[in-house]
């Protein structure tokens, strides 16, 4: 071979080792900024979740006290949970919740327990009881946490919008009664709660805090006293006797009682206002007895058994799954005042002298009861 031919030969393979490598480096370039490219976005995203999460129009439900006044009705919500005090865990478990509904207008008030183990879809969380959405959304980092996440249920059962919200442990219930120095409540039908081994006669009794807690929460009852609805509607009972002997107190007084009871518990907390309660407390502490309405779901729905391995037992669901009776039952609540409950729920009524239930039921300590009612305490 020539000199030539070797030279000619020559500069096209340096040519290519010196493509090799330049090309390599562009290949290179182009990846690392594609990775930093998507990086970048990622801390862009996760900048602005961790804002979102941290700022107080995420963590805080919004109230809307205002609009509801403006409607001629303001729902609250009304979320009891444990706390500390809860038996065995569970202490961010909803244990009982109570629509509250005002109309400012005739100054009626109506008292709507929601079943705690109501079960539906949870948006992407899938199917849960209601219960379970305070913890859940505490957990997860739900828009306004515990509360958030189950007002935003209880919407999706009611088709009410919720205004503003007050959630409760068991410490600050007790407060509340003993601070009031107790309250009178007539036991319609006598139960017996055979785990605690503790019972209940009919009559009138003078409850402390304690008590009118076991009154509330006891479910280990044979008799129509042992389902969930049976104790829903004596914590309504507790609602209304509460509300009765807040009825000669001052919005001042109200108020220093409501904020006494919320020291006693980080979990207790409200995103009323203080001029809100002052106002609703003067709009409705004095109302007619007559105008407070009672509200069971039971008519409406039906219980079911879960037998899911991690969540099983007995569950609420709407009667062959329509929720249209439970919504318009609850749009129209303030244009009758009779109860609403099934014939074999006691009918409760805040107006007049107490009488026990139309229907004994299954209960062997009807018997053992006194034939008539006492008189109501003074």
């Amino acid at each position: 071979m020539t000199n030539i031919e070797m030279d000619d030969a020559v500069p096209p393979i340096r040519a290519a080792r010196a493509r090799t490598p330049v090309g390599i480096r562009k290949k290179s370039s182009t990846g690392e900024k594609i990775l930093f490219t998507i990086l970048g976005l990622f801390v862009i995203v996760a900048g602005l979740a961790l804002y979102t999460q941290l700022s107080p129009s995420y963590t805080e439900v919004p109230n809307t006290v205002a609009a509801g006044l403006k409607a001629d009705r303001v729902n609250l919500l009304v979320i009891g949970i444990g706390g500390d005090g809860h038996p065995g865990g569970g202490i961010d478990l909803a244990d009982s919740i109570l629509l509250v509904s005002l109309q400012p207008s005739t100054k009626k008030a109506a008292l709507i327990s929601i079943p705690r183990d109501f079960y539906l879809q949870m948006g992407h969380f899938g199917m849960h009881r209601l219960n379970d959405a305070h913890a859940l959304g505490d957990n997860v980092g739900y828009p306004g946490g515990g509360p958030g996440m189950i007002i935003d249920q209880v919407k999706a059962i009611t088709g009410q919008p919720i205004n503003a919200y007050i959630r409760l442990d068991f410490k600050a219930f007790e407060k509340i009664i003993d601070d009031l120095g107790g309250v009178d409540i007539y036991v319609y039908r006598p139960f017996h709660d055979v785990l605690f081994k503790d019972t209940f006669q009919q009559g009138w009794q003078h409850m402390n805090g304690h008590r009118a807690l076991q009154y509330a929460r006891y479910r280990y009852v044979i008799g129509l006293e042992g389902n969930n609805f049976a104790r829903e509607l004596r914590q309504q009972q507790i609602v209304s006797a509460v509300r009765k002997k807040m009825q000669h107190l001052t919005p001042t007084q109200a108020l220093k009682l409501a904020m006494s009871a919320s020291s006693v518990s980080h979990y207790t907390k409200t995103n009323l206002s203080t001029p809100q309660m002052v106002q609703l407390y003067e709009m409705f502490h004095d109302m007619n007895p007559a105008n407070v309405r009672h509200v069971s779901l039971q008519p409406m729905t039906e219980i079911f058994m879960l037998t899911k391995i991690n969540d099983s037992g007995e569950a609420v669901r709407p009667r062959h799954g329509d929720y249209g009776p439970i919504r318009t039952t609850i749009q129209n609540v303030f244009n009758d005042t009779r109860p609403v409950v099934t014939p074999g729920q006691i009918q409760l009524t805040d107006d007049g002298t107490p009488q026990p239930s139309q229907y004994a039921g299954d209960d062997t300590m009807m018997g053992k009861a006194n034939a008539r009612p006492a008189a109501a305490p003074r």
